[in-house]
């Protein structure tokens, strides 16, 4: 706090290095220090650790332990992800739960689902599908504009829209009919934190889509050409390694054979995707 106290009253902006390492802090935990991250005022939340915030701020702008250089972006990150805070474990605790059930305390890592890019591009990294080539030019899914209400959605889910959806052009107001319901952004709105939302219109996206339905009969395909041989709870297996990177406990495992043989691996790969391992940290 002294060292704070010192950087403080020779600041230029000591607000400024509060705002960024806030919203740093709130990319990689879900929630800000200051939960509401565009509003430090008194119509704002209160900070869960002040002197925590103050001493990522002074460590932000003059570096005494992350070795970094003075405003590094990359630095503060590299220090918040080796922290012990981030490497706690996410599973619960009646201890916990009954004192901080938000774990704005930090005492695990608040689980936190991940954002809609990811859940596709994780679906097409599974399946062999995605194109990871870097830079160039990005793909649209809507027509060619001619008229501002005449943008519609023409191709969502065909071989050259398989690239990262960092790459999607998106127009205001289009909705994709996919993924917008996992609270993507609206292209004509700005944000400071997404919304987080939970709907059965999302279970049915990742369940009845067409892209989802492409890609699991992509992803059964991969699972019975790379399982150690053809027995169905090798595919199964497979199956898990490539979409949650575990494998299937003995109780899983039996489902799923038992939804193989009635249906078959695709169906197994959808109810995969849609399982809240799938869609949230561990």
């Amino acid at each position: 706090r002294a060292r704070f106290a010192d950087w403080l009253a020779n600041s230029e902006n000591p607000l400024t290095a509060r705002v960024m390492v806030n919203r740093i802090w709130h990319h990689i935990f879900g929630m800000g220090i200051v939960p509401t991250t565009s509003d430090f005022g008194k119509a704002g939340a209160a900070p869960s650790h002040p002197e925590l915030l103050d001493w990522l701020a002074a460590e932000f702008v003059e570096p005494t332990v992350s070795g970094g250089q003075s405003w590094s972006i990359k630095s503060i990150i590299r220090l918040m992800v080796m922290s012990d805070a981030f490497r706690r474990s996410s599973q619960p605790a009646e201890r916990g739960l009954a004192v901080d059930a938000g774990s704005s305390l930090l005492w695990r890592f608040p689980p936190r689902r991940v954002e809609a890019e990811v859940i596709r591009d994780s679906v097409l990294l599974a399946a062999g599908s995605l194109d990871d080539s870097i830079g160039g030019r990005g793909y649209r899914i809507h027509n060619v504009k001619k008229t501002y209400a005449q943008w519609e959605v023409i191709d969502n889910y065909g071989p050259d829209t398989w690239r990262r959806m960092l790459y999607q052009e998106r127009m205001r107001r289009v909705d994709d009919k996919m993924f917008t319901a996992f609270d993507f952004p609206d292209c004509g709105q700005v944000r400071a934190k997404r919304p987080i939302s939970t709907t059965p219109l999302q279970a049915l996206n990742l369940m009845n889509s067409a892209f989802v339905l492409e890609q699991a009969d992509r992803l059964a395909s991969r699972a019975k050409d790379e399982a150690v041989d053809e027995r169905p709870e090798s595919q199964i297996r497979r199956s898990f390694q490539l979409l949650l990177n575990r494998e299937p406990d003995r109780e899983e495992l039996a489902a799923c054979t038992e939804v193989m043989k009635a249906s078959d691996l695709s169906l197994v790969c959808r109810s995969l995707i849609n399982s809240n391992e799938f869609a949230f940290l561990p």
